[in-house]
């Protein structure tokens, strides 16, 4: 589906940028950036997540989609908790684990030296 028809019914059903960030499971921010055009390119799952959120092609899933629960992430996340995955798939998508690893640890280590 294109992201204009997604943005089209989201405002048929009058729902807002952040209700459909909330039931899609994403982070508001990248809601925005796909449907204000941003993201050139979104992400399968996410785009899948979007239209699940719309009611949109869930017939056109296949079972193993529908029982990851594609999109989704757990109810009791906050924004934040959820933004932070996000980035943290980012880092280790363009920089690797070693990066990732690295920046956790320099991370903890000024936590610490906080308490």
């Amino acid at each position: 589906m294109e992201v204009e028809q997604l943005n089209n019914e989201r405002k048929r059903q009058k729902l807002s940028v952040a209700e459909l960030a909330i039931k899609a499971g994403l982070a508001k921010s990248t809601v925005e950036k796909i449907l204000f055009g941003v993201v050139k390119n979104p992400r399968n799952d996410t785009m899948q997540a979007l239209e699940r959120a719309l009611g949109l092609s869930e017939q056109n899933w296949t079972e193993e989609e529908k029982a990851a629960g594609v999109g989704r992430h757990p109810t009791y996340l906050s924004e934040d908790e959820i933004n932070w995955l996000e980035l943290r798939s980012e880092i280790l998508r363009i920089h690797g684990e070693k990066y990732l690893s690295a920046l956790i640890t320099t991370l903890e280590a000024l936590t610490n030296k906080q308490n």
